[in-house]
This record gives structure tokens, sequence and C-alpha cells, in this order.
């Protein structure tokens, strides 16, 4: 089984700086692995470990994104692509959805199994994941939670809704959007050492077949017209209640009651 794992380095920090664009400028800011593609990563492995695999990590952005690569590299990957050019920046989910797909059909064609954080900390939008699914015309798992078997080419995985507990099977080739809280792995000394002996892949756009209108800004059909922090409308008040739990909780429905104006 060969599966491909996106995964995304973003900002490690509130103190967000935005370019002209209204894009986040990430330029001096100290970066992580999103935590939910550490996740997918994480999935990844453990595929690896039961079932035998090839696992690839693939990432999009300047060169020191490179660096979660080689964390993916020592924590177990196999291999390891850097999609980087000043063409793709500024991409909104689509463009970037383009890219990775496109990835995919030039030079991942074999790949059986895509797995993805469900989001990335630093848009919160979980669109990413499907749009790729979308490009290439394959099926798709969200809010997946666990990967439980894989038998005859499928499969099975278990993801919670607000009503059910869901078991689905796929079958491969399939994107799984993982979301669930699994605690990714410590990489080993060995492992450090190997992800510093590795050459990574890098890809630019000339190695790609895609139009330049279809990438970065260029390419992105929404873009983001304002940023601003929310003003606070209201302000709270603390209450001490008793420490009767039926009294504490009239009263405060009275306080409900008075500030929704319910009272009649």
């Amino acid at each position: 089984m060969n599966i491909v794992v996106f995964i995304k380095q973003v900002p490690d920090t509130t103190d967000i700086k935005w370019t002209e664009n209204n894009t986040i400028d990430r330029n001096g800011l100290e970066s992580i692995l999103n935590p939910k593609d550490g996740v997918a990563l994480e999935t990844a492995l453990r595929l690896k470990d039961r079932y035998g695999a090839k696992v690839t990590a693939v990432t999009m952005g300047p060169f020191q994104a490179e660096a979660v690569l080689r964390l993916a590299l020592a924590m177990g990957a196999d291999d390891a692509f850097l999609l980087t050019d000043r063409k793709f920046s500024g991409a909104d989910t689509v463009a970037t959805a383009r890219v990775l797909a496109q990835l995919i059909k030039d030079k991942l064609g074999d790949t059986d199994l895509i797995l993805c954080g469900q989001v990335a900390i630093d848009g919160e939008t979980g669109q990413v994941g499907p749009s790729v699914a979308a490009q290439l015309n394959i099926p798709q798992l969200t809010y997946v939670d666990e990967i439980l078997m894989f038998e005859d080419n499928k499969l099975t995985v278990k993801k919670e809704t607000e009503q059910y507990i869901e078991t689905i099977s796929a079958e491969l080739p399939v994107l799984i959007c993982v979301n669930s809280e699994l605690e990714p792995r410590l990489p080993k000394i060995d492992g450090y050492i190997k992800a510093q002996q590795y050459c990574c892949n890098t890809v630019n756009m000339e190695g790609l077949t895609i139009e330049q209108d279809k990438v970065g800004l260029k390419g992105s059909p929404t873009y983001v017209s304002k940023v601003f922090k929310p003003e606070n409308k209201h302000q709270g008040e603390t209450e001490n209640f008793s420490a009767d739990s039926a009294a504490a909780a009239w009263h405060l429905k009275e306080k409900i009651i008075d500030y929704m104006g319910l009272r009649k």
C-alpha cells in the first residue's frame, strides 16, 4: 500500500502579521507541524507497522517548510516532497488543492491512500482534503476518528457524529481526513540521523503539468477582503452561588430570563 500524507507548517504564535493581500506573513514566525496533520502522519505510520506500506510526506510552502518533512522522515516516513515556488504563494484552498492533486497525478500516480488532518490551525477551513479528492475523482471520508481495518483492498473507518457512531468502508484509492486525538510518536535518534541525511524531492511550477493561472493568487477564486479582531459586545458578570446545586441552577435560570428579557 502506498500512502501519501499531506502535512503543513503552521505558525506557532498568536502574534500573526498580515501581508497586503491579507494572507499570513510567515517571515520571522516560529512554525510547527499542524497538529491534525501530525495525527494523520501517525495514522499512516500505524498502518505501515500493521500492514506494511510506503509512507510519503508532502508539503507545500517556502523552503523552510522542509523542516516538517524532515520531522516526518524522523518519525518514520519513507519519502518526502516539497512543493515550493513563489508562483504558488497566496493560494486559497482551491488553488492549493490543484497543486497537491497535480503532484499526485504527475509524480505519485500509484498512490492508494491519501491522509491529511481535518483542519489546519491557521485557517480552520477543512476544505483542502475534500478538494483534492474532487480533483482526483476519488472517494473521500471526512472527520474520521479511527481506521479499524484494511482487508480486500478496503479500508473500514469509524467516525462519530452528533447522533451516531458510523462505521464506513471504502475501496482504495481513497482520501481520508483525520480528526482523532492520537498522540504522534516521538522520533528516535536513528530517525533524526536518517532525516538529516535524506535529500527531499523539491518540485516547482515547471515540474508540474499545470497552468500558471491555476495556482497562487491568480488561481484563487476566493480571497480575504478584511481581517479584524471581533470586539467584545457585552461585559461579563461574576456571580457567587451557594453550595446547593438546585438553588444555584434556579438562580442562574432567573438571571438568564432577566438578561434575555423573557420574563412575562
